[in-house]
């Protein structure tokens, strides 16, 4: 928006380049001063050579456009002239401002690249602290996941220490989940293959330990599923579908 303001332009694209899909984003384009949403695609030749030599890129003239490989988006007009600037950050290109003139050859000159060279040098060092950061969130998060895990493993431990019979290692057990997982409904369900039966040792359900009576095991269900398969059930939607599904 500030780049629209400031060249007096409505005809300027901010894309981001998936380098292992070889795909261009045009995650900010617009067009004679309408913004347009391209579908994602491969970059032309003169895209190509943007990325490659990461150095800016002056077209001048439409007979420039065409001899250097550039191509027109489905749908657009074709320039009359046009700069581009690559964005880089952690030492590879992640994608490119590009700002194209429809009335008049020759519209860009060293003020205008030099502006946009700036311009596209903070992009590049926003997006890579956005990258650090968002890679930190995810480390951090795992450690806590790492710790949760172990404070399960060390009550688990601690109850056996202690000599609990089994309903105190459920409990054990059961508390600690809830307390991790923000006092979420929690059940633990034992089989015993030699009967038939499932019994709920724990049970929680909206902040209550309720009781259920052990019964044989359904013949569907998820928990006869997870028995049966030995695999993990995760299901975080369409739980009306799922459970017809089962």
């Amino acid at each position: 928006d500030k780049l629209r303001e400031v060249f007096r332009t409505g005809d300027i694209g901010i894309r981001w380049y998936d380098r292992k899909a070889n795909l261009l984003h045009f995650i900010y384009e617009y067009e004679h001063g309408v913004r347009i949403y391209p579908a994602p695609s491969p970059p032309s030749r003169g895209g190509l050579k943007l990325i490659q030599s990461r150095e800016p890129i002056v077209v001048n003239t439409v007979a420039e456009y065409v001899a250097q490989g550039f191509t027109t988006l489905a749908g657009t007009d074709q320039s009359r002239s046009s700069v581009g600037l690559p964005i880089v950050g952690s030492d590879r290109v992640l994608g490119s401002v590009v700002i194209e003139n429809y009335e008049r050859e020759c519209a860009f000159g060293e003020a205008e690249i030099r502006l946009l060279t700036t311009v596209a040098a903070s992009m590049g060092v926003a997006l890579e602290t956005a990258r650090l950061f968002d890679e930190t969130q995810r480390l951090l998060k795992e450690t806590e996941q790492r710790a949760a895990e172990l404070a399960i493993i060390n009550s688990v431990q601690q109850a056996l220490a202690a000599e609990l019979n089994m309903q105190g290692i459920y409990d054990a057990v059961g508390d600690k989940v809830r307390e991790i997982f923000h006092h979420a409904d929690v059940g633990i369900r034992i089989f015993d293959p030699q009967t038939g039966v499932i019994h709920f040792p724990y049970v929680y359900e909206n902040g209550q330990r309720i009781s259920i009576a052990s019964g044989p095991l359904p013949k569907s269900g998820f928990g006869a599923h997870v028995l049966q398969s030995r695999e993990t059930l995760v299901i975080n939607e369409n739980m009306a579908e799922e459970t017809a599904k089962y």
